[in-house]
């Protein structure tokens, strides 16, 4: 770590998960696996967080420390050419309408071969409230389901238009594996399909999950929630 190392949300070797805020860009450089939003550096993947003294990787010639995230395993970062019907995607919930909610795309989760990884941009991706989950779409409330913040796996289904994909998370694998209680600011953990609770408070709220995996499921749902194969 550079001896004057600025100060950050996380320290440099702390697993990160997509959609967190790392540190002021005015600090940092963004490197691989991070980017930057409003004045911030986010992380775009995850795994851990470098640091890096400035230009000592060649990625930015900034004047200051370059943050990055280095990819859990041996895995690589994906180009946006790799986003095609049927991937699944790792994204951030950015906003909720009555009928959808908006995605901030941010990787290939890796699902079926495809080892997967960050992707070099954000995409923008849409998942309609008859997309949300097997059964009767009438019967589905999108705020009951996700809320923005929230990190979900979900499926492309159709590319959509020039400014979104449109995603699914109807299959149990999918759904929210990240997310963040309205009352204590705790991470949450997955009770079934459509519940997290708060480990702190015990308090429920109503989300559509990935089917956590001591139900058997081909993902698990935490903090660095990793799908895998089916066995």
């Amino acid at each position: 770590m550079p001896p004057s190392a600025p100060k950050l949300r996380y320290d440099p070797g702390t697993p990160v998960a997509p959609g967190d805020r790392i540190g002021g860009a005015r600090r940092v450089a963004s490197g691989p696996g991070t980017y930057v939003r409003g004045g911030n550096v986010y992380a775009s993947s995850a795994g851990r967080l470098k640091l890096s003294s400035p230009g000592a990787d060649g990625s930015s010639a900034s004047s200051n420390p370059t943050v990055s995230v280095e990819l859990f395993g041996n895995k690589r970062r994906a180009s946006s050419q790799v986003l095609s019907v049927g991937t699944i995607v790792l994204g951030r919930i950015a906003r909720i309408e009555t009928r959808a909610a908006y995605v901030e795309i941010v990787a290939s989760a890796g699902f079926e071969g495809d080892p997967g990884g960050a992707l070099r941009e954000s995409h923008s991706g849409m998942i309609r409230r008859e997309d949300v989950r097997s059964g009767v779409s009438e019967e589905v409330e999108m705020r009951e389901s996700f809320l923005p913040g929230d990190v979900v796996l979900a499926r492309i289904v159709s590319l959509g238009d020039a400014r979104r994909y449109g995603l699914s998370t109807a299959e149990g694998e999918l759904g929210v594996v990240r997310a963040v209680s309205a009352s204590s600011g705790q991470e949450m953990r997955p009770l079934n399909w459509k519940e997290m609770v708060c480990p702190m408070t015990g308090v429920k709220e109503m989300r559509k999950c990935a089917r956590p995996a001591a139900e058997g499921g081909g993902t698990t749902a935490g903090p660095m929630a990793t799908p895998i194969k089916k066995g």
